[in-house]
Order: structure tokens, then C-alpha cells, then sequence
């Protein structure tokens, strides 16, 4: 048992029993199949990892899956469709540079990949949780096991350590 209440054959059962079905309503919220079978997969590691089941009566279970699954779905997309809006505006404010100047972008972009990987890991990840997935620091929190606090600390620690890496550019 992991605290939830279910054995470990119980829950596989649960989530063989509940993940066709819910693909199905990821897809349905996604558009997309692989992307939908992540959230999936995702959304039972939580909940097993979490414990959040613990607390769930036997015959709510399949609600409370179903309402996981769409709440993640739903915070995917909206990350997606911000994603989506910035790299937009950065292509109406910087289209023609970006089409004058293709190999610069890739090499600025490969300096600061190597500069994000060369983090520490907590710092790293918090950075990455909260900028590059568009995560608010509880919700990178939550995921790392941390509080939002050191999250924030870690991300401004990580902001500076990248501003000194990458202050020979432009």
C-alpha cells in the first residue's frame, strides 16, 4: 500500500480498468493522442505518488479520475495555447530578424540550452518547471516537493546565474 488505501495489484487494476476510457476524454480535450496518453499516465503517477486517492469514496473513484484527467488536460492546453501566444508575438515583434538571421537564433538558442543545463538540478528544473512550462511556482512546488518559496528562490538564483552566463551576447 502507498497511503492511498489501494494495494498496488488494486491499483493497477484501477488504472487498466479507467485508461482506454480516459484517453479517449483526453483526446477528446487535446486533439492529439500521444500527448493524451501522457496526461494519462501522468495523472495516475500523481495520483499514486500523492496519495490522493486516500481520501476518495470507492464509488466516486471513477468521477474523481475522470475530473483529473480533464483538469490536467485543461491545464496542458491552456500552457499550450500560451505557448502558442507568445511564440506568436515574438514572431510579429521579431519575424524579420528571426528570417535574417536563422543561424544566430540557433546558436543563441544552443547557449542558452547549455547554460540551462549547467544548473544545479533543483535549480534547474524550478527554472525550467516555471518558465519553460509555464508553471506558477505552487504548481512547481507541488511537483518538485518543495514550497513555493524555495521555488522562487531557486528560479531568481537560476535568472541570475543565466543572466551572468549569457552576458556576453547582444
Amino acid at each position: 500500500m502507498n497511503g492511498s488505501g489501494l494495494t498496488d495489484e488494486e491499483f493497477k487494476v484501477l488504472y487498466f480498468r479507467f485508461r482506454e476510457a480516459l484517453i479517449v476524454e483526453a483526446f477528446r480535450i487535446l486533439r492529439d493522442g500521444h500527448e493524451a496518453e501522457d496526461v494519462v499516465q501522468e495523472t495516475f503517477i500523481k495520483l499514486w505518488e500523492n496519495n490522493y486517492l486516500k481520501d476518495v469514496n470507492p464509488g466516486a473513484i471513477r468521477s474523481y479520475l475522470y475530473s483529473a484527467v480533464k483538469n490536467n488536460c485543461l491545464t496542458r492546453k491552456s500552457a499550450r495555447e500560451s505557448a502558442e501566444r507568445k511564440k506568436g508575438h515574438f514572431m510579429e515583434v521579431h519575424g524579420g530578424e528571426v528570417a535574417a538571421d536563422q543561424t544566430e537564433i540557433w546558436e543563441l538558442r544552443e547557449r542558452l540550452n547549455e547554460a540551462i543545463q549547467s544548473l544545479p538540478s533543483q535549480r534547474r528544473w524550478a527554472f525550467v518547471k516555471t518558465y519553460m512550462d509555464d508553471k506558477s511556482y505552487r504548481e512547481a512546488g507541488q511537483e518538485m516537493g518543495l514550497t513555493m518559496e524555495t521555488v522562487k528562490s531557486h528560479v531568481k538564483v537560476a535568472l541570475k546565474n543565466l543572466r551572468i552566463s549569457l552576458s556576453g551576447l547582444r
